[in-house]
């Protein structure tokens, strides 16, 4: 991840301005092991989607990846939510929803 900055200006533009693949990559390699990460969605934009960021990602990385395609920031559909709760029951998580609950996973 970016590093500390001197101003809130300074830090908004190094995670506005992203930094390379195999530098995130570090981060994530990083982080995953320090976290005992068991998976990852990995969160795409729409059209701005990169293959082969995905396809190296899940080779270096080794874990489970979940890939989700967005185009704008909201609830979340139930084909997407489908999909993260099959992820996480996957996962050995649960993930289940009590029966009539429509909050999970919206955000």
């Amino acid at each position: 991840m970016p590093g500390p900055a001197e101003n809130l200006t300074e830090q908004y533009l190094r995670y506005t301005y992203p930094y390379s693949f195999f530098e995130r990559l570090e981060d994530i390699r990083r982080e995953t092991g320090r976290r005992r990460v068991r998976g990852i969605v990995h969160y795409v934009q729409s059209f701005c989607f990169r293959q082969i960021e995905d396809i190296l990602l899940r080779k270096e990385i080794r874990l489970p990846v979940l890939t989700l395609e967005g185009d704008m920031p909201g609830p979340l559909d139930g084909r997407t939510r489908i999909r993260i709760q099959a992820f996480i029951e996957m996962l050995g998580g649960g993930g289940g929803t009590r029966a009539g609950d429509t909050s999970a996973g919206t955000r």
